[in-house]
């Protein structure tokens, strides 16, 4: 029978070999996750699964070469066999001239769980929480519902020939919910927390629900291209602002993909705007003790009064750049971990009392770049999208597409919420902590008839 390893056993044996191959450095980072997973459609649950990985990441390094794999065979003999191809090949690339040896000092990390232990095993937990979020979307309005909740268990062992020792796990728990009245009318809501303290599913299906209602009859704007103010719901401003995080990584900025390039300590937004990257933190539902070089997570101050302060670093950017790692590796590139906007001190009401020709955003999807050396970008709003006149809503809007620039739109804030929310799903890969954020003079085009079905 074929010897399953545990992760620090795997970590050790393959450090050891991997330095008995002749390697200079090697880090091994063993990932073990637990995920629970309920599909609904049609108000009714369609595919529960459990889903339990464990795999390993490797990095090798040796006289100026250095190559990363990763493996899902916890077997002693094919963990061996993995880490001797990978050698291998590593040995007939040229050598890295962006190489940096890791720091000759390694790191200990006592074992972190800052998980919620009710995660653990979710079954119960997850068919209780779909139908709430369910009952509240149909008490709302709406005629039928679709979405997924997932909730799972993450933990990270890392070890490297320097000596760094340690493992963290954390905990999150996502749902999306759709809401539909007819084929045209339909409304979002989401909640996502590190813990069942901060879930809330009855808000979610209440959202979704509300506005599968209010979106009914909705009309097309007049006119081709206009200037608006708009209104964009914490779900929204994170996916544009997450953006941002990601190009604030120095992978980026070396790329020349990124409009951050060259504007250290320059102001790049409005100076209500600070945008902080966190590894760790209360309801941080990427928490993260150590990154993937074994350096210490922190908070980095990225943009602080619309001033940019830092790019993320890993240990090879930070050297080219004069500076010091930020605890953001990735062994291939730097980015963030957690977002977290700044909160205002406005409520919900007083912004939209603030519109007098604008738009309010509640979802969105399909952003893309048309050019990302400049950050110009188009989102289509979908999932409840209001006309505001003189500060009063007055209908529901559908078939539109920002067009704009992510400088220009995040030096346009006038108002931030003083209430933030949490904010992952498909359209969010960072978990953000994010407000309400009331922009002006955005973009506003028709979505023709390329755009994805506002029905799907």
């Amino acid at each position: 029978m074929a010897k399953l390893m545990g992760p620090e056993e795997s970590n050790k044996f393959g450090v050891s070999f991997a330095k008995k191959l002749g390697a200079d450095e090697a880090i091994l980072i063993t990932v073990i996750s637990n995920e629970r997973m309920a599909r609904f459609a049609n108000s009714s649950v369609t595919v529960t699964k459990n889903v339990s990985e464990s795999g390993q990441v490797v990095y090798l390094a040796k006289g100026g070469r250095r190559i990363i794999g990763s493996s899902s065979n916890p077997e002693k003999a094919s963990l061996e066999r993995f880490i001797e191809l990978l050698y291998k090949s590593m040995m007939s690339l040229p050598k890295d001239a962006g190489y940096v040896p890791l720091p000759s000092q390694g790191r200990a990390y006592r074992p972190k769980a800052t998980h919620d232990r009710k995660l653990e095993s979710a079954e119960g937990l997850l068919a209780g929480y779909v139908q709430e979020a369910i009952a509240s979307a149909e008490s709302a309005g709406a005629r039928r519902t679709a979405g997924s909740l997932e909730a799972g268990v993450t933990t990270h062992h890392i070890m490297s020939s320097t000596g760094t020792v340690g493992s963290d796990t954390s905990s999150e728990i996502l749902l999306n919910i759709r809401a539909f009245t007819d084929k045209d009318a339909s409304g979002h809501g989401l909640s996502c927390a590190a813990s069942v303290r901060g879930f809330d599913p009855e808000m979610a299906g209440t959202r979704a629900g509300y506005h599968s209602k209010k979106m009914r009859n909705a009309r097309q704007l007049a006119g081709e291209e206009k200037a608006y103010q708009v209104l964009m719901s914490p779900t929204v401003a994170a996916n544009l602002l997450g953006l941002v995080g990601e190009f604030a990584s120095a992978f980026s900025i070396e790329a020349g993909t990124s409009y951050l390039v060259g504007k250290l300590g320059k102001k790049v937004a409005s100076e209500d705007l600070d945008l902080t990257d966190r590894g760790k933190g209360d309801g941080c539902l990427d928490s993260r003790t150590f990154d993937d070089e074994g350096q210490p997570t922190q908070s980095t101050k990225l943009i602080e009064k619309g001033v940019l302060k830092r790019y993320l670093h890993n240990l090879s950017t930070a050297k080219r750049f004069k500076t010091k790692s930020t605890g953001n590796a990735g062994l291939i590139e730097p980015g963030p971990w957690n977002l977290e906007i700044g909160a205002g001190d406005s409520t919900y009401d007083e912004m939209v009392k603030e519109l007098r020709h604008g738009l309010i955003l509640t979802s969105n999807w399909y952003t893309r770049f048309k050019n990302y050396r400049t950050g110009e970008f188009s989102t289509v709003p979908r999932d409840g999208t209001y006309l505001v006149e003189s500060g009063k809503v007055k209908a529901p809007i559908k078939g539109i597409r920002i067009s704009d620039s992510l400088e220009r739109m995040f030096s346009s804030i006038r108002l931030l919420s003083k209430e933030r929310e949490w904010v992952q799903w498909w359209e969010v890969d960072t978990p953000t902590l994010c407000p309400w954020v009331l922009v002006d003079g955005v973009t506003v085009t028709k979505a023709y008839g390329d755009s994805p079905s506002q029905g799907s």
